[in-house]
């Protein structure tokens, strides 16, 4: 059976047009509605100088450097940290450079909840000479890392005590 094609009339696809056209201009008149009510909302600027602020942190963790500053009165800070710390520790022993990755496990039991489980954890997994590696570094990572907040700490409260009252 032959059937025909029904064509749409012209003016069947210009309100086709129109409609789509309208929808198009609602669409973008919603977006810059709320966007305009988001920016003039009063918190937010200061969730967004938090969310900067937080985004500057994460870099500083991510670094190999020794020099890293953790806040160790900060738990979700200290996670993240013994989290960094292990996986770069993982990874470095895996590549083959057994020094800088003992130096990322030591750190990591520096700033451990419960550095005995973890010990027994490493002296069952690894090699006894990376294990006892690992005990010799600790009481240097342990002391950097305890050296680097009080360092922060004195910088900040220097900085506190000299700043000129606004009030």
């Amino acid at each position: 059976m032959y059937r025909k094609c029904i064509k749409m009339p012209d003016i069947a696809k210009s309100y086709w047009a129109l409609a789509l056209g309208v929808l198009s201009v609602s669409f973008v008149g919603y977006c810059v509605y709320f966007d305009h009510k988001r920016r003039s909302a009063p918190e937010f600027r200061e969730k967004l100088k938090e969310k900067r602020r937080k985004q500057k942190q994460k870099p500083l963790l991510n670094q190999d450097d020794s020099s890293v500053e953790v806040d160790i009165t900060n738990a979700e800070e200290m996670k993240r940290f013994f989290l960094i710390q292990i996986q770069k520790g993982e990874e470095r022993l895996s590549q083959g450079d057994l020094d800088a990755g003992v130096e990322h496990l030591a750190k990591a039991v520096a700033v451990c909840s419960q550095p005995q489980s973890l010990m027994a954890l490493f002296q069952q997994s690894l090699p006894p000479e990376l294990f006892q590696e690992i005990i010799m570094r600790l009481p240097r990572a342990a002391q950097s890392i305890h050296h680097n907040r009080s360092d922060s700490f004195m910088r900040n409260s220097t900085t506190i005590l000299n700043e000129p009252d606004l009030e």
